[in-house]
């Protein structure tokens, strides 16, 4: 579609921005070739010279910039205005206008040439031309209200500032011809206005990246003519009408990146027209339908990032013309076989990712235009298999990881000259690979082998390899590596990560003249010193030296990094005074589990952009900076387990963004500050283990996003009550305040707001806090630790999932009755009000906490009997009730007999087995015992048939779970603690027998 010049600059006429030409801006002398282009302009055109105030004015005698009318910028002409100039004629294909290529704004207001684009068909004022303006219509409906014969209008990347739905009322109103619109990028607002359904000859509709906020109107589906729809990024909602998928002349369809946008795919009908789908990052759900085998001349089909189901419709497989199919990020699920994709001869790109397809890959190397393959984070296994015709091969990228594929990696792979990026991380891959392999790959830029059963070997001493001179990213963790890939000649590497393999003694020094710039990975190795002399690179901006034995001195940091671990080594060293100059732009320091001395330097604090430090696990001394909490973008600070003193700094700021607050196991001392308040967003609080005193911390009453408080081991007193203090804490997992000196009854009316102990769910892999939030440049985790005791020992959990929940009160001052309402915390897996002054009976409320594992109520007041619902909690593994006032006999079930007698003692009128037998008990009659083992082979039937039929039984309830690989580790923590306590020794064998079996 072509258009004279005049029509393309038209937008300018009313361009609001016509006040930039009241005032001229000279920042250097006009260009020497722009005066005589804009005399040829004024000789071109034809105006009133009697009316003209500006034209009129232009001569050789002064510079250009100066003339009136005139905007420059460096030299350039960038403004132009002529309005009031009662231009006529002049401006065609030929004028000088369109050489002045800076040209920005221009304005034509009050011309008579206006008058003649009555008649125009076609009004064109997007394009690259226009592209790094500023444009602006001030008013749409002025534009258009003359154009009645108009057919196309292109206003793409030009500013509309029609406020509302006013945009759509002015096209409507006198474009009744028209067939396209196309007003991408415009900054339109409002809904589309229901008065456009009145252009039923639109057969273009292009909306894409406004805010619309509005559903999709069916009445677009009226259009009998429409063949493309385009509303990419509108912000669109409500559910996507059906009736638009039937038009049999639609031929795009793009309703991309509009997340609140709802919808399933319909029946299609026979001989669609459709060749263009894209729903990418949109709500729509349901399963693909077999009739999208009808889309027959569909060549892009992207549905990724949506809620897609199901297996595969095999009528994918007759879409012959289809180049693009990117299905990533659903939940799509079965095998793929050669009857889905192979026949798709014109495939360049197959995304997969991110689905639950499984069985062995199909034979997909061999489509002759493929240039992307990703597979990636699906359940595929089995053997990769050879494949003919590599060298003639057009792929450039293949991503198999995340998946459970073994064997031998397939050397065809190797073979593929076109080949750039390949990726097969975290698989089964075994058997030995020769790292000379890819000097057959000349083009390749990533090679990332993480994480599989390989072991990678170097020709030699590795020097020989002739690595591609164009590779930026080499990863081999945990591929066996004995020594380093020797490179000898200068790369620009992005990314080199040798992690957990078993490369011992000294960092070569050669290292750092490799040209690392990205990320250097060397954690999880047996590394132990620096080659002298070393110069770690300038350009490197992230290095992970974690889980090694480095000793001596830190070492000296470049002057621009990012992402720095250097945690779990023997480092002996104070931290260097200045380190913080080179520290501006990091977002990640540890040095967490070394041996460092000294204090914290107060140049830490010019590490601006930190979000992570964590020094914890040394022995630091000294106070704390109070500059460290003031740190803009800090998110988490660890100094746990040290030697601090002195008070808490009292320097949170209003805006604090933490997250993570570690500061348990140190010498701290006076109160909580009060600024800590400002932390709204605070999920993980441990002070623990202080010496802080004061009441308890009322200020954080209002931190809604709290799940972990520990106050353990100091000197908080006082009472504890809902309404000032706890009762907001809605996703609270873990609160530990033993030993202090908290006194009062015990705060149960806040526990039924405390949603997450009440909610009994399966987490499995989430991780909690920071571990979700800092994906660091070396594609590690940050991982909140915490101490709980559970089961009478202290527990350092690593990864809290967020299912576990801990309740400890234990060694304070409470008294008065145990709350009922502890009974609904149904999800609670530990709890300990131990040495207090608790009086009263036991709830029986208690039986409804079925997750509880351990119970320690031990060393208090309490009277009356044991609830026979304590013997209903499956779970339990630990029971501790001695040194009360409890009496009766202890219930009886099939667990609670098997705890030690000592969780009992102490309570003078309890009896009963584990205890002896209450008064008048008779002894057991010895029929109901099982026999003496007899010397000869004789077989206790009956006690292996119970044998069998609690294994039976037994098995039938865990074994669906035992068999989901994720949940196999945490039934197994709780079902072991059960099975020790109350199995006999024979069936206990065949318990451990078949658990084994079941490991293997």
């Amino acid at each position: 579609m072509t258009t004279t010049p005049f029509l393309s600059m038209f937008l300018l006429i009313i361009s609001i921005h016509s006040s930039l030409f009241n005032h001229v801006v000279v920042s250097v002398q006009c260009l020497s070739y722009q005066p005589s282009l804009l005399l040829q302009l004024k000789d071109s055109l034809i105006f009133d010279a009697s009316e003209s105030t500006i034209l009129v004015k232009w001569n050789e005698s002064s510079d250009c910039c100066s003339w009136a009318g005139i905007t420059c910028e460096e030299g350039h002409v960038i403004g132009l205005n002529l309005r009031n100039e009662s231009i006529s004629a002049g401006l065609d294909e030929n004028s000088t206008l369109w050489s002045l290529i800076f040209l920005k704004t221009l304005d034509l207001s009050n011309s008579k040439e206006i008058s003649r684009l009555k008649k125009r068909r076609i009004l064109d004022l997007s394009g690259s031309f226009y592209e790094s303006s500023n444009l602006r219509i001030s008013n749409l409906r002025m534009l258009v209200q003359n154009l009645t014969e108009l057919e196309e209008l292109y206003l793409d990347s030009v500013n509309i500032s029609a406020p509302g739905n006013e945009w759509g009322q002015a096209l409507s109103s006198s474009l009744h011809n028209l067939r396209v619109l196309s007003l991408y990028k415009c900054g339109l607002g409002g809904s589309i206005h229901q008065s456009l359904a009145k252009l039923q000859h639109l057969s273009v509709i292009r909306l894409d990246n406004n805010k619309l906020s509005s559903p999709v109107p069916r009445f677009f589906g009226n259009f009998s003519n429409l063949s493309s729809l385009q509303l990419h990024g509108c912000d669109l909602h409500g559910t996507f009408p059906k009736e638009i998928f039937q038009v049999p002349t639609l031929r795009i369809l793009r309703i991309s990146t509009n997340g609140l946008l709802e919808g399933s795919l319909p029946e299609f009908p026979p001989n669609s027209d459709l060749q263009f789908f894209d729903i990418r990052a949109t709500n729509f759900k349901g399963r693909l339908p077999s009739s999208i085998g009808n889309l027959r001349r569909l060549t892009h089909l992207y549905i990724s990032n949506c809620h897609f189901s199901g297996p595969l419709p095999k009528s994918i497989a007759k879409l012959t013309q289809l180049v693009h199919l990117h299905l990533s990020n659903n939940q799509f699920v079965g095998p793929i076989s050669s009857v889905h994709l192979e026949g798709l001869l014109k495939l360049l790109s197959i995304n997969l990712h991110n689905n639950s397809f499984n069985g062995n890959i199909p034979s997909l190397f061999t489509l002759p235009l493929l240039e992307y393959l990703d597979l990636s984070h699906n359940q595929f296994s089995g053997q990769v298999l050879e494949f003919l015709n590599a060298p003639s091969s057009m792929l450039k990228s293949i991503d198999l990881s995340g998946n459970k594929l073994q064997g031998p990696i397939p050397m065809s792979i190797f073979k593929l000259r076109e080949l750039e990026d390949l990726t097969l991380s975290f698989n089964k891959f075994n058997g030995t690979m020769q790292l000379d392999m890819i000097e057959g790959l000349p083009n390749l830029i990533t090679l990332d082998l993480s994480y599989n059963n390989l072991s990678v070997n170097m020709r030699g001493n590795g020097s020989n390899i002739s690595f591609p001179t164009g590779l930026l990213n080499l990863q081999l963790a945990s591929c066996n590596l004995r020594k380093f890939p020797y490179l000898s000649h200068p790369h620009a590497l992005s990314t080199l990560d040798l992690a957990d393999n078993q490369i011992y003694g000294e960092i070569p020094n050669w290292i750092w003249n490799v040209g690392i710039t990205g990320v250097l990975n060397l954690s999880h190795s047996l590394l132990m010193s620096f080659e002298e002399p070393y110069n770690i690179n300038s350009d490197l901006k992230s290095f992970d030296f974690s889980f090694n034995q480095l000793h001596g001195k830190i070492p000296i940091l470049p002057p621009i990094i990012y992402y720095v671990d250097l945690s779990s080594n023997s480092f002996t060293s104070s931290i260097p005074s200045d380190i913080g100059n080179n520290l501006r732009n990091a977002f990640y320091f540890s040095l967490s589990n070394n041996s460092l001395t000294g204090i914290i330097p107060q140049s830490i604090c010019k590490a601006g952009y930190l979000k992570v430090l964590d020094l914890s696990n040394n022995n630091l001394t000294g106070t704390i900076p109070t500059c460290m909490f003031a740190l803009s973008y800090i998110t988490a600070v660890k100094l746990g387990r040290n030697n601090l003193s002195g008070p808490i700094p009292d320097a949170f700021p209003v805006d604090c963004n933490f997250k993570t607050l570690d500061l348990n196991g140190n010498l701290l001392t006076h109160r909580i500050p009060k600024s800590l308040a400002n932390c709204r967003a605070l999920e993980y609080l441990d002070l623990g283990n202080n010496h802080l005193i004061g009441t308890f911390p009322m200020l954080l009453k209002e931190i809604s996003t709290l799940r972990v408080l520990i106050l353990r081991s100091n000197k908080f007193y006082g009472h504890i009550t809902c309404t000032e203090s706890i009762g907001s804490w809605s996703m609270i997992q873990i609160v530990d305040i033993a030993f202090n000196k908290f006194s009062g009854e015990l705060p149960g009316k806040c526990l039924p707001k405390w949603h997450v102990m009440m909610a009994v769910k399966l987490y499995f892999t989430e991780n909690f806090t920071d571990a979700n939030i800092y994906e660091t440049v070396s594609k590690q985790k940050y991982q909140d630790a915490v101490s709980v005791m559970n089961k009478g020992l202290a527990m350092e959990l690593l990864k809290i999932a967020n299912g576990f929940t801990s309740i400890d009160f234990s060694s304070n001052n409470f008294h008065g009755k145990i709350p009922k309402e502890l009974g609904q915390l149904k999800a609670l897996h530990v709890l300990n009000l131990s040495n207090n002054f608790l009086s009263g009976q036991i709830p029986s409320s208690f039986g409804n906490m079925q997750q509880l594992e351990s119970l320690d109520l031990s060393r208090n007041q309490l009277k009356g009997e044991i609830p026979t619902s304590i013997s209903n909690l499956n779970f339990l593994s630990v029971l501790i009730l001695s040194y009360n006032q409890l009496y009766g006999r202890i219930p009886t079930g099939r667990q609670i007999q098997t705890f030690p007698a000592d969780g009992f003692k102490g309570n003078k009128g309890l009896c009963g087995p584990p205890l002896p037998n209450c008064p008048g008990d008779h002894h057991v009659a010895t029929d109901t015992l099982p026999e003496t083992p007899k010397a000869n082979n004789e077989i206790e039937w009956n006690l292996i048939s119970a044998e069998i039929g609690f294994i039976v039984g037994f098995g039938a309830l865990v074994g669906p779970l035992v068999f989901w690989k994720q949940w196999k580790k945490r039934y197994f923590d709780r079902v072991e603690d059960i099975a020790f306590s109350i199995l006999p020794p024979k069936l206990l064998r065949k318990w451990l027998s078949w658990k084994t079996k079941l490991d293997g």
